[in-house]
Protein backbone atom coordinates (compact mmCIF):
# COMPACT_ATOMS: atom_id res chain seq x y z
CA UNK A 1 0.00 0.00 0.00
CA UNK A 2 1.50 3.37 -0.98
CA UNK A 3 0.77 6.89 0.22
CA UNK A 4 -2.03 7.32 -2.31
CA UNK A 5 -3.77 4.14 -1.30
CA UNK A 6 -2.36 1.84 -4.00
CA UNK A 7 -1.63 -1.76 -3.10
CA UNK A 8 1.40 -3.47 -4.62
CA UNK A 9 1.50 -7.26 -4.86
CA UNK A 10 4.74 -9.16 -5.66
CA UNK A 11 3.48 -9.51 -9.25
CA UNK A 12 2.96 -5.76 -9.46
CA UNK A 13 6.55 -5.15 -8.46
CA UNK A 14 7.67 -7.43 -11.31
CA UNK A 15 5.46 -5.59 -13.77
CA UNK A 16 6.86 -2.22 -12.66
CA UNK A 17 10.49 -3.23 -13.22
CA UNK A 18 10.37 -3.08 -17.07
CA UNK A 19 8.57 0.29 -16.81
CA UNK A 20 11.48 1.64 -14.79
CA UNK A 21 14.00 0.25 -17.28
CA UNK A 22 12.20 1.92 -20.16
CA UNK A 23 11.90 5.15 -18.17
CA UNK A 24 15.65 5.36 -17.75
CA UNK A 25 16.00 5.19 -21.53
CA UNK A 26 13.68 8.13 -22.14
CA UNK A 27 14.62 11.39 -20.44
CA UNK A 28 11.14 12.89 -20.78
CA UNK A 29 9.62 10.37 -18.35
CA UNK A 30 12.35 10.21 -15.74
CA UNK A 31 10.20 12.29 -13.40
CA UNK A 32 7.37 9.77 -13.71
CA UNK A 33 9.79 6.92 -13.00
CA UNK A 34 10.99 8.69 -9.85
CA UNK A 35 7.39 9.10 -8.75
CA UNK A 36 6.70 5.38 -9.19
CA UNK A 37 9.86 4.53 -7.29
CA UNK A 38 8.88 6.79 -4.41
CA UNK A 39 5.44 5.18 -4.28
CA UNK A 40 7.02 1.74 -3.97
CA UNK A 41 9.44 2.91 -1.27
CA UNK A 42 6.64 4.61 0.64
CA UNK A 43 4.45 1.54 0.47
CA UNK A 44 7.30 -0.69 1.59
CA UNK A 45 8.04 1.48 4.65
CA UNK A 46 4.38 1.50 5.62
CA UNK A 47 4.13 -2.27 5.28
CA UNK A 48 7.36 -2.71 7.27
CA UNK A 49 5.93 -0.50 10.01
CA UNK A 50 2.88 -2.76 10.30
CA UNK A 51 4.92 -5.99 10.42
CA UNK A 52 7.22 -4.44 13.01
CA UNK A 53 4.20 -3.80 15.22
CA UNK A 54 2.96 -7.39 14.77
CA UNK A 55 6.37 -8.73 15.77
CA UNK A 56 6.46 -6.44 18.80
CA UNK A 57 3.07 -7.68 19.94
CA UNK A 58 4.08 -11.36 19.72
CA UNK A 59 7.43 -10.89 21.44
CA UNK A 60 5.93 -8.60 24.02
CA UNK A 61 3.27 -11.17 24.90
CA UNK A 62 5.85 -13.94 25.34
CA UNK A 63 8.20 -11.87 27.51
CA UNK A 64 5.32 -10.48 29.53
CA UNK A 65 3.82 -13.94 30.07
CA UNK A 66 7.02 -15.40 31.51
CA UNK A 67 7.70 -12.37 33.67
CA UNK A 68 4.12 -12.27 34.95
CA UNK A 69 4.15 -15.98 35.82
CA UNK A 70 7.37 -15.47 37.77
CA UNK A 71 5.90 -12.45 39.58
CA UNK A 72 2.83 -14.51 40.48
CA UNK A 73 4.96 -17.17 42.16
CA UNK A 74 6.92 -14.53 44.06
CA UNK A 75 3.73 -12.77 45.12
CA UNK A 76 2.60 -16.00 46.81
CA UNK A 77 5.95 -16.96 48.33
CA UNK A 78 7.25 -13.53 49.38
CA UNK A 79 4.22 -11.35 49.90
CA UNK A 80 0.51 -11.92 49.66
CA UNK A 81 0.03 -15.65 50.18
CA UNK A 82 -2.15 -17.70 47.89
CA UNK A 83 -4.42 -16.09 45.34
CA UNK A 84 -8.13 -16.53 45.94
CA UNK A 85 -9.88 -19.08 43.77
CA UNK A 86 -10.02 -18.16 40.10
CA UNK A 87 -7.87 -15.03 40.38
CA UNK A 88 -4.38 -16.26 39.47
CA UNK A 89 -5.06 -16.26 35.73
CA UNK A 90 -6.54 -12.78 35.96
CA UNK A 91 -3.46 -11.56 37.82
CA UNK A 92 -1.13 -12.92 35.14
CA UNK A 93 -3.37 -11.67 32.31
CA UNK A 94 -3.51 -8.14 33.77
CA UNK A 95 0.28 -8.06 34.22
CA UNK A 96 0.69 -9.27 30.64
CA UNK A 97 -1.60 -6.50 29.35
CA UNK A 98 0.39 -3.84 31.22
CA UNK A 99 3.71 -5.05 29.84
CA UNK A 100 2.29 -5.70 26.37
CA UNK A 101 1.01 -2.12 26.25
CA UNK A 102 4.39 -0.71 27.26
CA UNK A 103 6.33 -2.86 24.79
CA UNK A 104 4.01 -2.17 21.86
CA UNK A 105 3.76 1.56 22.58
CA UNK A 106 7.57 1.75 22.77
CA UNK A 107 7.80 0.12 19.35
CA UNK A 108 5.07 2.32 17.87
CA UNK A 109 6.79 5.46 19.12
CA UNK A 110 10.05 4.31 17.57
CA UNK A 111 8.27 3.59 14.26
CA UNK A 112 6.81 7.09 14.32
CA UNK A 113 10.20 8.60 15.06
CA UNK A 114 11.98 6.67 12.30
CA UNK A 115 9.33 6.94 9.55
CA UNK A 116 7.39 10.12 10.29
CA UNK A 117 4.13 8.17 10.33
CA UNK A 118 1.39 8.38 12.96
CA UNK A 119 0.35 5.02 14.41
CA UNK A 120 -3.10 4.15 15.75
CA UNK A 121 -3.66 0.85 17.58
CA UNK A 122 -7.14 -0.25 18.59
CA UNK A 123 -8.36 3.23 17.56
CA UNK A 124 -5.94 4.92 19.97
CA UNK A 125 -3.42 7.40 18.63
CA UNK A 126 -0.05 6.45 20.07
CA UNK A 127 1.67 9.56 21.43
CA UNK A 128 3.16 8.53 24.79
CA UNK A 129 3.41 5.72 27.32
CA UNK A 130 0.16 6.95 28.83
CA UNK A 131 -1.63 5.38 25.85
CA UNK A 132 -2.99 1.87 26.53
CA UNK A 133 -4.15 0.18 23.31
CA UNK A 134 -4.85 -3.27 24.82
CA UNK A 135 -7.42 -4.21 27.45
CA UNK A 136 -8.78 -7.36 29.09
CA UNK A 137 -11.07 -7.96 26.13
CA UNK A 138 -8.06 -8.39 23.82
CA UNK A 139 -5.98 -10.91 25.79
CA UNK A 140 -6.73 -14.28 27.38
CA UNK A 141 -4.86 -17.28 28.77
CA UNK A 142 -5.38 -20.90 27.75
CA UNK A 143 -3.51 -24.06 28.69
CA UNK A 144 -3.14 -27.45 26.97
CA UNK A 145 -0.28 -29.09 28.91
CA UNK A 146 1.02 -28.90 32.49
CA UNK A 147 4.29 -27.11 31.78
CA UNK A 148 3.21 -23.88 30.16
CA UNK A 149 0.31 -21.78 28.94
CA UNK A 150 -0.63 -19.67 25.95
CA UNK A 151 -1.05 -15.91 25.84
CA UNK A 152 -3.67 -15.26 23.15
CA UNK A 153 -4.19 -11.86 21.55
CA UNK A 154 -7.55 -11.73 19.79
CA UNK A 155 -7.48 -10.91 16.13
CA UNK A 156 -9.31 -8.02 14.54
CA UNK A 157 -7.57 -5.23 16.47
CA UNK A 158 -7.44 -2.28 14.03
CA UNK A 159 -4.08 -0.72 13.19
CA UNK A 160 -3.88 2.48 11.20
CA UNK A 161 -0.72 4.10 9.87
CA UNK A 162 -1.05 7.66 8.58
CA UNK A 163 1.26 9.92 6.62
CA UNK A 164 0.25 13.20 4.98
CA UNK A 165 -3.43 12.32 5.19
CA UNK A 166 -2.84 9.03 3.40
CA UNK A 167 -4.01 6.05 5.43
CA UNK A 168 -2.96 2.40 5.58
CA UNK A 169 -5.40 0.32 7.63
CA UNK A 170 -5.41 -3.34 8.59
CA UNK A 171 -6.54 -5.63 11.36
CA UNK A 172 -4.34 -7.94 13.36
CA UNK A 173 -4.55 -11.72 12.95
CA UNK A 174 -5.10 -13.99 15.93
CA UNK A 175 -1.80 -14.29 17.81
CA UNK A 176 -0.77 -16.95 20.30
CA UNK A 177 2.53 -17.44 22.08
CA UNK A 178 3.56 -20.27 24.41
CA UNK A 179 4.98 -19.41 27.83
CA UNK A 180 6.97 -22.12 29.62
CA UNK A 181 6.73 -22.33 33.41
CA UNK A 182 9.74 -24.63 33.75
CA UNK A 183 12.33 -23.18 36.09
CA UNK A 184 9.77 -21.34 38.24
CA UNK A 185 9.50 -22.12 41.95
CA UNK A 186 6.34 -23.89 43.08
CA UNK A 187 4.62 -21.87 45.82
CA UNK A 188 2.37 -24.81 46.74
CA UNK A 189 5.35 -26.86 47.93
CA UNK A 190 7.03 -23.92 49.68
CA UNK A 191 4.08 -22.80 51.78
CA UNK A 192 2.44 -26.11 52.62
CA UNK A 193 5.70 -27.71 53.66
CA UNK A 194 5.99 -24.87 56.19
CA UNK A 195 8.93 -23.16 54.51
CA UNK A 196 11.07 -26.26 54.79
CA UNK A 197 11.04 -27.35 51.19
CA UNK A 198 11.66 -25.46 47.97
CA UNK A 199 10.90 -27.03 44.62
CA UNK A 200 11.34 -25.78 41.08
CA UNK A 201 9.14 -26.98 38.20
CA UNK A 202 11.11 -29.21 35.83
CA UNK A 203 9.63 -31.94 33.68
CA UNK A 204 10.33 -35.64 34.25
CA UNK A 205 11.56 -36.68 30.83
CA UNK A 206 10.54 -40.35 30.57
CA UNK A 207 6.76 -40.06 30.93
CA UNK A 208 4.73 -41.26 27.93
CA UNK A 209 1.09 -41.85 27.09
CA UNK A 210 0.25 -45.18 25.48
CA UNK A 211 -3.37 -45.90 24.49
CA UNK A 212 -4.53 -43.09 26.75
CA UNK A 213 -2.62 -44.34 29.81
CA UNK A 214 0.52 -42.88 31.36
CA UNK A 215 3.66 -44.91 31.76
CA UNK A 216 6.60 -43.58 33.78
CA UNK A 217 9.05 -46.51 33.61
CA UNK A 218 9.99 -45.95 37.25
CA UNK A 219 10.82 -49.60 37.81
CA UNK A 220 12.27 -50.69 34.48
CA UNK A 221 15.85 -49.63 35.21
CA UNK A 222 17.48 -51.05 38.33
CA UNK A 223 20.62 -49.74 40.00
CA UNK A 224 21.46 -52.75 42.15
CA UNK A 225 24.73 -51.30 43.46
CA UNK A 226 22.82 -48.42 45.06
CA UNK A 227 19.54 -50.20 45.88
CA UNK A 228 17.70 -47.83 43.57
CA UNK A 229 15.24 -47.78 40.73
CA UNK A 230 17.14 -45.54 38.36
CA UNK A 231 14.33 -43.57 36.67
CA UNK A 232 12.47 -43.10 39.95
CA UNK A 233 15.70 -41.87 41.55
CA UNK A 234 16.21 -39.40 38.70
CA UNK A 235 12.71 -38.04 39.22
CA UNK A 236 13.18 -37.81 43.00
CA UNK A 237 16.63 -36.26 42.74
CA UNK A 238 15.84 -33.84 39.93
CA UNK A 239 18.75 -34.90 37.74
CA UNK A 240 18.37 -32.01 35.28
CA UNK A 241 17.72 -29.47 38.01
CA UNK A 242 20.49 -26.83 38.13
CA UNK A 243 20.24 -26.44 41.91
CA UNK A 244 23.19 -27.90 43.81
CA UNK A 245 21.78 -26.98 47.22
CA UNK A 246 19.23 -29.73 47.72
CA UNK A 247 17.42 -32.30 45.54
CA UNK A 248 14.32 -30.91 43.90
CA UNK A 249 12.10 -33.64 42.42
CA UNK A 250 10.83 -33.43 38.85
CA UNK A 251 7.18 -32.99 37.92
CA UNK A 252 5.13 -35.49 35.95
CA UNK A 253 1.76 -35.28 34.15
CA UNK A 254 -1.00 -36.44 36.49
CA UNK A 255 -4.77 -36.35 35.83
CA UNK A 256 -5.32 -36.32 39.61
CA UNK A 257 -2.75 -33.59 40.22
CA UNK A 258 -2.85 -29.80 40.25
CA UNK A 259 -2.38 -27.22 37.52
CA UNK A 260 0.06 -24.34 37.80
CA UNK A 261 -2.85 -22.02 38.56
CA UNK A 262 -4.21 -24.39 41.23
CA UNK A 263 -0.78 -24.21 42.88
CA UNK A 264 -0.87 -20.42 42.86
CA UNK A 265 -4.27 -20.62 44.56
CA UNK A 266 -3.31 -23.23 47.15
CA UNK A 267 -5.87 -25.81 46.08
CA UNK A 268 -5.61 -29.50 46.98
CA UNK A 269 -8.00 -30.67 44.27
CA UNK A 270 -8.54 -29.35 40.77
CA UNK A 271 -11.37 -28.58 38.37
CA UNK A 272 -8.93 -27.95 35.53
CA UNK A 273 -8.81 -30.32 32.52
CA UNK A 274 -6.81 -33.50 33.15
CA UNK A 275 -4.23 -32.69 30.49
CA UNK A 276 -2.97 -29.58 32.34
CA UNK A 277 -2.40 -31.18 35.76
CA UNK A 278 0.89 -32.32 37.25
CA UNK A 279 2.35 -33.64 40.49
CA UNK A 280 5.73 -34.05 42.11
CA UNK A 281 7.12 -35.75 45.20
CA UNK A 282 7.83 -34.47 48.70
CA UNK A 283 11.13 -35.91 49.91
CA UNK A 284 12.71 -35.91 53.35
CA UNK A 285 9.35 -36.13 55.17
CA UNK A 286 9.31 -32.44 56.30
CA UNK A 287 5.85 -32.77 57.94
CA UNK A 288 6.61 -35.93 59.89
CA UNK A 289 5.62 -34.30 63.19
CA UNK A 290 2.37 -32.97 61.73
CA UNK A 291 1.52 -36.47 60.53
CA UNK A 292 2.25 -37.91 63.95
CA UNK A 293 5.04 -40.03 62.52
CA UNK A 294 2.52 -41.84 60.30
CA UNK A 295 3.73 -43.18 56.94
CA UNK A 296 2.33 -40.82 54.29
CA UNK A 297 2.19 -40.95 50.50
CA UNK A 298 4.99 -38.82 49.04
CA UNK A 299 2.94 -37.53 46.05
CA UNK A 300 2.73 -33.82 46.79
CA UNK A 301 -0.99 -33.16 47.23
CA UNK A 302 -1.46 -36.45 49.10
CA UNK A 303 1.48 -35.73 51.37
CA UNK A 304 0.25 -32.20 52.11
CA UNK A 305 -3.26 -33.44 52.98
CA UNK A 306 -1.89 -36.39 54.98
CA UNK A 307 -3.11 -39.34 52.88
CA UNK A 308 -1.84 -42.50 54.63
CA UNK A 309 0.53 -44.73 52.71
CA UNK A 310 -0.62 -48.15 51.54
CA UNK A 311 2.73 -49.39 50.22
CA UNK A 312 6.38 -48.78 50.80
CA UNK A 313 8.93 -49.54 48.14
CA UNK A 314 11.51 -52.26 48.65
CA UNK A 315 14.47 -53.47 46.66
CA UNK A 316 14.70 -57.12 47.69
CA UNK A 317 14.67 -57.00 51.48
CA UNK A 318 15.90 -53.40 51.65
CA UNK A 319 13.74 -50.32 51.94
CA UNK A 320 14.05 -47.88 49.06
CA UNK A 321 14.86 -44.41 50.27
CA UNK A 322 14.69 -40.96 48.68
CA UNK A 323 17.75 -38.69 48.20
CA UNK A 324 17.30 -37.28 51.72
CA UNK A 325 17.18 -40.73 53.29
CA UNK A 326 13.45 -41.09 53.96
CA UNK A 327 11.49 -44.25 53.14
CA UNK A 328 9.44 -44.01 49.92
CA UNK A 329 5.71 -44.45 50.48
CA UNK A 330 2.76 -44.44 48.08
CA UNK A 331 -1.00 -44.67 48.34
CA UNK A 332 -2.66 -47.62 46.63
CA UNK A 333 -3.92 -45.29 43.92
CA UNK A 334 -0.48 -44.00 42.96
CA UNK A 335 1.29 -47.35 43.25
CA UNK A 336 -1.14 -48.53 40.57
CA UNK A 337 -0.87 -45.29 38.59
CA UNK A 338 2.91 -45.66 38.39
CA UNK A 339 2.55 -49.36 37.43
CA UNK A 340 5.10 -50.62 39.95
CA UNK A 341 5.73 -54.34 39.72
CA UNK A 342 4.50 -56.23 42.78
CA UNK A 343 8.00 -57.33 43.79
CA UNK A 344 8.84 -53.69 44.58
CA UNK A 345 5.72 -53.11 46.69
CA UNK A 346 5.45 -53.99 50.36
CA UNK A 347 2.06 -53.43 51.92
CA UNK A 348 2.15 -51.51 55.19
Amino acid sequence: MDEKGFAFTPLTYLLIIPVLVIAISYGNIIDEASLIGSLIIGGDVTYSSATTLFSAMEKGANDAGRNSAYNATRAVIDDTGFFTSGTSKNYIRDKVIDQLNNHTVKTALEVEKQTGRQVYINNISINSYVDKPFNSGNVNITQSDPFGFYINIKGGIPIKIVQQDQVYELKTPDMSTYVSIEGLEDPYIWIYSKYRTSNVIYKYEYATIIDGEYDFYFDVSEDSDQNRLHHLWECLNGTDNPSTITPRPNYFPDPDGLSFFDRLEGKHTSNEPDEVKMSTFIIGDPLMEDHGGRATSIVDHEYITGIPAYYQLKFGNDELRDPLGSVIYFSKNYAEFFKFQNNYLSKI
